[in-house]
């Protein structure tokens, strides 16, 4: 499982350096023939793995549920953001991917709760669940990267 937390760091560190590169209106810009912005593909990311790996394992989310409502499959990516908001998110990033990887390990992880992803995969089991997410997570990397060339 070490390669899939290694993925995880590599991916997180490429939403961060977006989030770093440019400034909120730009964050927040949603590009004709687009639903969402770039902070809203990082922000939805990490809620998913969230909710993937900790609510699905019944272990209490490291994000808060304001996030969960905001971020969750579903939503649209509103300009309701700040800076604050950013710093979070960067913090979060680079958290909840380190906290990943010493829970499962510490083996806090254990109970799954089996999920049907709307991807149509099946997640059995918590090493399921986190290599489904970078999987998720690489795919909303490439909507930022899209994104990332058709913001003004």
């Amino acid at each position: 499982m070490e390669k899939h937390f290694e993925d995880l760091a590599q991916i997180r560190q490429h939403f961060i350096d977006y989030l770093l590169n440019y400034d909120l209106k730009r964050l927040t810009f949603i590009p004709m023939g687009f639903k969402n912005h770039i902070f809203w593909n990082c922000a939805h990311a990490l809620v998913t793995q969230q909710l993937m790996t900790y609510y699905l394992s019944d272990n209490e989310m490291l994000v808060e549920n304001d996030w969960v409502m905001r971020f969750k499959k579903g939503t649209f990516g509103d300009q309701n953001v700040s800076e604050d908001d950013v710093r979070t998110l960067i913090k979060l990033l680079q958290s909840t991917q380190v906290r990943l990887r010493k829970d499962y390990f510490a083996e806090n992880l254990s109970y799954y709760r089996p999920y049907q992803t709307s991807f149509g995969i099946h997640l059995e089991t918590i090493e399921d669940a986190i290599r489904f997410n970078n999987l998720h997570e690489s795919l909303h990397l490439g909507y930022v990267m899209a994104l990332s060339k058709n913001i003004l």
